[in-house]
């Protein structure tokens, strides 16, 4: 099957609006709503089936002009199901416009037993974008004892500005031909967390900083500034949650810092898609950060 979800945002007045909408099944987008009045529009993407199949190939495409901002989630995981003899792919194609804002965050994707999967995700960075990105990736379905029992997962990403590349990496993990939780792949860990953070200057080597004063004792992760514009962070732990709460929780001092937003970003819930009250309770993380 192809599914094809393709999106432009506009601006109109203080809010984010759809501009123009092409999708076809099993893709559909929910359409936007706004927890925080006239700020960021947020975004549902849904896959209507029961995941990727053998032979599926899916494109996203999502382009916000100048000034939007958009907050950009699915509501549950990308489950990739068996294959025994062919594959299935999935290209996101981003593209952030002048002073535009997008917070991208996926549901892990969760290949199981013989899954064969390509994802390649490919950004643009205008002048003065701001990027909040995440990518998480588990072991597959454990509650029937398929960790790492697929086939491969490959994952392609690319990053661009107006000067050239800005991240460029591509992996794949092959369980059978090379086991997981060797030293310098898992390292006994179950689940891998990407994040890329692009914003001004001044505000990553304030990120770096909290970055680098954290203590978390259920994680193994590293962080580091690019070469220009943004900071990476990788990080493994032994489930989903305590990824998104990392990232997600630190995404609040993030957003503070960026662009002084009085709604810090998914702080007191979990991460459903919708961002969390300001009155929500915090954890040790953000409460670390402050």
């Amino acid at each position: 099957m192809f599914g094809l979800l393709e999106m432009t945002l506009k601006q109109e007045g203080e809010r984010t609006v759809l501009g123009a909408l092409r999708q076809a099944a099993p893709l559909r987008v929910i359409r936007p709503f706004y927890p925080e009045g006239a700020g960021p529009a947020h975004f549902y993407l849904l896959n209507t089936t029961a995941g990727i199949l053998e032979g599926d190939q899916v494109e996203i495409s999502l382009q916000l002009e100048k000034g939007t901002h958009a907050v950009v989630t699915t509501p549950a995981a990308t489950r990739v199901h068996s294959m025994p003899s062919g594959e299935a792919s999935q290209r996101t194609t981003l593209s952030v416009g002048p002073g535009a804002i997008l917070e991208y965050l996926s549901e892990p994707v969760l290949p199981y037993a013989g899954a064969a999967f390509h994802q390649k995700t490919d950004i643009t960075l205008e002048e003065g974008a701001i990027l909040f990105y995440v990518d998480l990736l588990g072991p597959g379905r454990l509650g029937r004892g398929e960790s790492f029992a697929y086939r491969f997962y490959e994952n392609q990403l690319r990053i661009t500005d107006g000067e050239g590349v800005l991240v460029q990496e591509r992996f794949r993990l092959s369980p059978s031909e090379h086991p997981l939780g060797e030293t310098g792949v898992m390292e006994g860990f179950s689940h891998l967390g990407t994040l890329y953070l692009f914003c001004q200057e001044p505000v990553l080597k304030a990120l770096l900083e909290k970055f680098q004063s954290i203590e978390n004792p259920h994680l193994l992760w590293g962080v580091t500034l690019l070469s220009r514009r943004g900071l990476a962070v990788r990080a493994l732990a032994h489930d989903t949650p305590t990824l998104q709460d990392f990232f997600l929780t630190f995404g609040a001092f993030f957003e503070r810092r960026s662009w002084g937003d009085p709604f810090p970003l998914f702080e007191g819930t979990s991460c459903n898609g919708a961002r969390r009250s300001a009155n929500g309770s915090r954890n040790g993380i953000v409460d670390h950060l402050e």
